[in-house]
C-alpha cells in the first residue's frame, strides 16, 4: 500500500519550548488514521506541520512524493473552530465552491454542480442558499467538511472537529465522516482528544507521549467497517484497545515533567 503522507524526524519549537521532537510516521492510501496523546502534546501543532501551515525546524514531511514547505494542493484541513472557519458572507453552496478554487481545470458550472452533490452527501440538501450563521452548529461543520471533499483533496486533515458539538451530533458525524471517507476515497488523518472517538473511527491509531511529542506506539484496530455506535461500542477488541490507549495516556500524564 502506497503511503500519501510521510513525516521523518520532525521537531518543532517555540522559542525555548520544544514541542516535537523527532517524531516519524506514515500514512497508507485510504486509511483513516487516529492520533492521541496527553493534552498539550502538541497534536494541533503536528497538524499544522503537516498542513505545511508551520515550518518544522527539523526532519522532513513529503505528501505524495513531495515536501511540504507550504499548503500542497489535494490537502485540505478541517479545523476545530469551524464557525470562524467558514466565510459568513458567503452562502454554504459558495463557501464549497470556493474550496474549489485551486481547481484550475474545472469550470464554473462543473464546481456548482459538484458542490451540490456533495452537499447533499452531507445531508445538507435545501440548505445551500442559506449562510453559515442561519445553520446549526453541526450544520456548519458538514459545510466545512463538504468544502474540503470539494477541493478534491486526497488527503484530509481534522483537527479536533467534532470537539464542539453535542453529543447526538458528534456520534451523527462521527458515521458521516466514514461513509465520506469510504465513499470519496479519502485519507484521513484526525487529531482528537477522545480516546472513544479515535478507536470508533480509526483503521491505525498513533499514540504520542507528552511533550516534547514523539510516537511512542501505533496501534491497528482491526474491527470492520461499517462501524455502528452501539454494536461497534461493545464489542470487546473495542473495549480492548480503549482501555490500552488510556492506560498509556494516563501513564505519560503520571510521568510528564512539569512544564
Amino acid at each position: 500500500m502506497a503511503d500519501v503522507l510521510s513525516a521523518e524526524g520532525i521537531a518543532k519549537s517555540f522559542g525555548t519550548h520544544t514541542i516535537i521532537r523527532d517524531l516519524t510516521f506514515a500514512a497508507h492510501e485510504g486509511e483513516f488514521i487516529a492520533v492521541v496523546g496527553p493534552s498539550g502534546c502538541g497534536k494541533t501543532t503536528l497538524l499544522m506541520c503537516i498542513a505545511g501551515l508551520l515550518r518544522t525546524d527539523a526532519g522532513r514531511v513529503e505528501f505524495e512524493g513531495h515536501t511540504i514547505t507550504t499548503p500542497p494542493p489535494g490537502l485540505a484541513v478541517v479545523f476545530q473552530d469551524y464557525s470562524r472557519s467558514l466565510l459568513p458572507w458567503k452562502s454554504n453552496m459558495e463557501n464549497v465552491v470556493f474550496g474549489m478554487k485551486r481547481l484550475e481545470n474545472v469550470g464554473s458550472k462543473e464546481k456548482h454542480e459538484r458542490a451540490t452533490e456533495i452537499l447533499a452527501s452531507v445531508g445538507l440538501k435545501g440548505f445551500e442558499n442559506h449562510f453559515p450563521w442561519q445553520v446549526s452548529g453541526g450544520m456548519q461543520q458538514r459545510v466545512a467538511i463538504a468544502r474540503a471533499l470539494g477541493a478534491n483533496s486526497k488527503l484530509l486533515l481534522l483537527d479536533e472537529p467534532l470537539a464542539a458539538v453535542d453529543a447526538q451530533t458528534r456520534a451523527d458525524m462521527q458515521d458521516l465522516l466514514l461513509v465520506l471517507a469510504a465513499k470519496y476515497k479519502q485519507t484521513c488523518l484526525l487529531v482528537t482528544h477522545d480516546v472513544d472517538e479515535a478507536v470508533y473511527l480509526a483503521d491505525r491509531a498513533i499514540v504520542l507521549s507528552h511533550r516534547p511529542t514523539k510516537v511512542i506506539e501505533e496501534i491497528a484496530v482491526p474491527i470492520p467497517k461499517p462501524r455502528d455506535q452501539i454494536a461497534t461500542r461493545a464489542d470487546p477488541v473495542y473495549l480492548e484497545l480503549r482501555a490500552h490507549i488510556l492506560s498509556r495516556i494516563k501513564s505519560m500524564k503520571a510521568a510528564a515533567p512539569i512544564m
